[in-house]
């Protein structure tokens, strides 16, 4: 009866970890997908997934050693997953129309009430944009 509750315990315990497996794939798509589709790196430092991938390399290798699958898979993914991310960011040449959107507001919310009205006034002029007071 004993042997039977372990066995049962380790079986939860190993879908625990598939399923933990799963959610690191799932985790990288979004991240592989922009960079694939919209190539565009804005915000992803280089050096970071660097060390990321460094570390996974010596995890790997740690797995390896305790013969342990499932972090051994873990590791080969997640290594597969930031060697892609890292290759896909250094062919991005351009930035989606979402990040160029949220960088523009945040540099207006940076300048100055004044520079922002000078802003308008430019923008307004250069597309030749008249505004008419009709009362």
């Amino acid at each position: 009866m004993l042997v039977q509750r372990e066995c049962e315990v380790t079986l939860r315990m190993e879908m625990l970890g598939w399923v933990g497996t799963a959610l690191v794939i799932v985790a990288y798509v979004p991240q592989i997908r922009h960079l694939y589709v919209e190539k565009c790196a804005w915000g992803i430092s280089i050096s970071t997934w660097l060390i990321w991938l460094v570390a996974g390399a010596l995890l790997l290798s740690y797995c390896v050693f305790r013969n342990d699958t499932l972090f051994t898979f873990v590791q080969i993914i997640n290594i597969t997953a930031i060697a892609a991310t890292i290759i896909l960011a250094r062919r991005s040449n351009r930035i989606c129309p979402y990040h160029l959107k949220t960088t523009l507001a945040a540099r207006d919310e940076d300048l100055a009430p004044r520079d922002k009205k000078r802003q308008t006034i430019q923008l307004q002029e250069k597309h030749n944009v008249v505004h008419t007071n009709t009362c």
